[in-house]
């Protein structure tokens, strides 16, 4: 799985300058390296090491890797929740991912990761569109075989026929919002942050356009799973 940070690499650029952005951009550090080293602890001690996600940051890229199959683990499943815990913990700071996942083969170690597998998720990432995820050829007929009939509501097909990741899906928002319209909290608190977002660019930039996507996606999704907020 590669993932890419929309509007990180501009963060960089300001944080080089200025000391409020600076710590912005190590908070989103922060965030992510402790939700993988969190997640991977509060995994049950029956889950093997092998099959929990190995990760590496490179700049504003994360890339996650797991074994395909390993005894009644699919790492397709795997690498979709993760997508989507990561994805709902981006929105939650003003960030939107755009990334795409394969089953291939790939290397990787605590410092680097090479192979066919990695290269053809990095190359749907950086032909998407929109902010969002896309499985590959590959990955979509694994998904469609062996996980749609289990999982399916963890992904869905976009207007275009593409699979992708359904990252608004609020299963993996955590127990907490479970109770007291937590869920209805939380993504009120993502519409107030994509309009945020929205109105901080000009009509017709490439990030304007990333954030209507984004606002178009909040409101199939809050019909789709149900979730009484307003539409954007």
């Amino acid at each position: 799985m590669f993932l890419d940070v929309l509007g990180f690499s501009r963060l960089i650029e300001d944080a080089e300058h200025r000391p409020d952005k600076r710590d912005e951009l190590f908070g989103i550090f922060s965030v992510l390296d402790s939700h993988v080293k969190f997640d991977n602890q509060m995994l049950s001690a029956e889950v093997p090491d092998d099959v929990k996600p190995k990760y590496i940051f490179i700049s504003d890229s994360i890339i996650f890797s797991v074994p395909l199959l390993h005894g009644k683990y699919d790492g397709l499943a795997i690498v979709v929740a993760k997508t989507i815990q990561i994805a709902h913990k981006m929105l939650q700071i003003g960030y939107l991912l755009q990334g795409g996942i394969n089953i291939g083969s790939v290397w990787h170690t605590a410092s680097n990761v090479f192979g066919t597998g990695y290269i053809e998720a990095w190359r749907t990432q950086e032909s998407a569109n929109h902010p969002r995820v896309v499985l590959t050829k590959q990955a979509r007929a694994h998904w469609e075989e062996k996980l749609e009939p289990i999982i399916g509501e963890l992904c869905l097909r976009d207007t275009d026929d593409e699979l992708i990741a359904d990252t608004l899906n609020p299963y993996y928002l955590g127990a907490v919002t479970q109770i007291h319209h937590g869920i209805e909290q939380q993504f009120d608190a993502y519409r107030v942050r994509i309009r945020q977002q929205q109105e901080a660019f000009a009509p017709g930039s490439s990030p304007r356009q990333k954030w209507d996507w984004a606002a178009s996606f909040f409101n199939a999704a809050i019909t789709r799973h149900g979730v009484n907020v307003a539409p954007i």
